[in-house]
């Protein structure tokens, strides 16, 4: 398994500080965050090259492009997929064959067949273009969105046939769903293309907050294992979020990939490393 920062974790930064800091942190990978302040649709259409070369000079590979869609409201779905074809078509550039997308809202527990009816349509769309690029779209397990449950995760691989199209394993909001990780990694792992790693609670009230990677409701050693067992090779990439991240965002990248370090010796199981 390889490490990478996403690079939402340094919103508090521009582009090219957080290039910078994310290789200052140790990590020797980067998820490149499609939207405002980082590497959004006008630099993506303007100046992708620019991009692409400030990451490499920082001796750093792409790990996923990080797209923040919503395939959920026909309103949008024409600008929406558009967009997500342009970043699809920009992930040779960027060496990188995963781009890390998001259904959209509502929670599955409010979804309509419409909802999902626009999702299964941008799908289709997208997933050719995907093939004949040679990239996976990995749709993110997101918390008030249709991927928010281990069943709705499911459900939009049930979409469609190709394996192009798969999922983004965020743990934390699966666990913040109830779900049972080591059960859930079982479950998904020939479509699990990508991963995100944060931790923290959810309140009385439903609010989210977010603490170190060794502190909330995951429990990451239980789910380095079940990788391990279910032979996952890809990126595990920190997602630093909360007032630590906003205030400090170079050192908060630096701790938790301390703390992953440390949980991924502390994880063997009976299956090597890989």
């Amino acid at each position: 398994m390889k490490i990478s920062l996403f690079s939402e974790s340094l919103f508090a930064l521009s582009l090219e500080n957080a290039v910078a800091a994310t290789r200052k942190a140790g990590y020797r990978a980067i998820e490149l965050a499609c939207k405002p302040p980082h590497f959004d649709l006008e630099i993506a259409r303007s100046d992708p090259r620019r991009v692409a070369e400030m990451i490499r000079r920082e001796g750093l590979e792409v790990s996923a492009l990080s797209l923040y869609d919503r395939f959920t409201d026909r309103a949008c779905l024409e600008e929406q997929i558009e967009a997500a074809e342009t970043f699809i078509r920009l992930a040779p550039l960027f060496e990188t064959e995963t781009l890390k997308l998001t259904p959209g809202p509502p929670g599955s527990a409010e979804a309509t067949v419409e909802h999902w009816d626009c999702l299964a349509s941008a799908i289709e769309r997208l997933a050719p273009v995907a093939e004949e690029v040679g990239v996976r779209l990995a749709f993110e397990t997101h918390m008030r969105q249709l991927t928010d449950t281990l069943a709705s995760a499911q459900r939009l691989l049930e979409l469609t046939p190709s394996h192009a199209v798969g999922l983004t394993v965020d743990f934390s909001n699966l666990a913040f769903a109830g779900a049972k990780l080591p059960e859930a990694v079982a479950a998904l792992k020939e479509r699990m293309y990508h991963t995100h790693l944060k931790n923290g609670y959810i309140d009385e009230a439903g609010g989210w907050h977010f603490q170190a990677l060794d502190e909330g409701l995951t429990d990451y050693p239980a789910v380095f294992r079940a990788l391990r067992e279910a032979g996952y090779a890809g990126y595990l990439s920190v997602e630093c979020l909360g007032p630590d991240a906003r205030q400090s965002p170079e050192q908060t990248a630096r701790r938790d990939l301390a703390i992953l370090k440390r949980l991924l010796e502390e994880s063997p199981c009976k299956t090597p490393t890989l």
